[in-house]
């Protein structure tokens, strides 16, 4: 069973030891009345820290005392509530991303499904993207490089989003009368697909036809595929680590089969060096800018 140290609490709430401490000492948070830098806590004292410091932050009739006396499952009912007031009143999502990191390293899926359900429903599907789920990814990714212990919690989350993810593509219509086609897959040994996932549903919900191959596809996969299809645009993802032979010849395979095509390669950061000098793309590194692309695209 994970255990936390004083300061892992401090960088899952983004609160100083000082605060925490003084939390506990007027208010007993935490079973220990005494904590100090080698105390231990456990993922429901965890959890019960953020989301008090969660529910104080959005609204000020919340006081650390009251919040203290209540269960977690009481104050989980509260977050509920409060979420809408929340989404409505803020546009600096930081405390609540920390909210679902919390979930995340807790293992707590039901009360992640249940805040980021709430969160697509009210903020919309593109907004909720790009201001919660991907600076949920990008947090998450700090906090495990800092903790490689917790490696486990990365699968999870990943599977918890995708799992969202699928259910909203499922949910929205298919486009017939569009005459562009867009290709998209992550090339072999590549499987980070949630970026891709994103851009399956944003095409679908502009009325854009996609191909979803998926994540770690053969270049025999790619081929068969534009051998077979009028593809216009193609979209994949590669990651920090990408394997630059291997996605050259996924390129290379679309340029010869569908040399019209538009071609663009998502990855989290700016690429350091081009992939090829040989073969035109697109790098793109924030959903924001696919969108705006896609927005050109469909005005032309």
């Amino acid at each position: 069973m994970y255990s936390y140290t004083l300061n892992h609490l401090v960088q899952f709430s983004k609160l100083n030891e000082q605060m925490i401490v003084l939390w506990n000492k007027k208010y007993k948070i935490f079973n220990d009345e005494k904590i100090t830098k080698s105390s231990l806590f456990t993922k429901d004292d965890l959890k019960k820290l953020i989301i008090i410091s969660f529910l104080v932050n959005s609204n000020q009739r919340y006081t650390v005392e009251k919040l203290c006396a209540q269960s977690i499952s009481e104050l989980c009912v509260i977050i509920e509530f409060e979420l809408q007031n929340f989404l409505k009143k803020n546009n600096d999502f930081s405390s609540l991303v920390n909210l679902l990191v919390c979930f995340c390293f807790t293992y707590d899926a039901k009360s992640f499904d249940s805040i980021l359900s709430i969160c697509f429903k009210q903020m919309g599907i593109e907004d909720c993207c790009i201001k919660i789920v991907f600076p949920l990814i990008s947090e998450l990714a700090i906090l495990l490089d800092m903790n490689s212990v917790y490696s486990s919690i990365k699968s999870f989350t990943k599977n918890l989003i995708r799992k969202q993810l699928f259910f909203l593509i499922k949910s929205t219509a298919y486009s017939s009368e569009n005459k562009r086609t867009w290709l998209l897959f992550l090339p072999e040994n590549e499987f980070n697909d949630i970026e891709l996932l994103y851009g399956h549903l944003l095409l679908k919900l502009n009325g854009e036809k996609s191909i979803y191959l998926g994540e770690n596809q053969s270049t025999e996969s790619i081929k068969e595929c534009l051998d077979n299809l009028n593809i216009t645009h193609v979209l994949t993802y590669i990651s920090n680590d990408y394997d630059q032979d291997q996605i050259k010849n996924s390129l290379e395979i679309i340029k010869r089969n569908q040399p019209n095509s538009i071609i663009f390669v998502a990855t989290y950061n700016k690429l350091k060096e081009p992939i090829t000098n040989e073969i035109p793309y697109i790098n793109i590194n924030h959903p924001i800018i696919f969108k705006e692309y896609l927005d050109k695209i469909m005005a032309m």
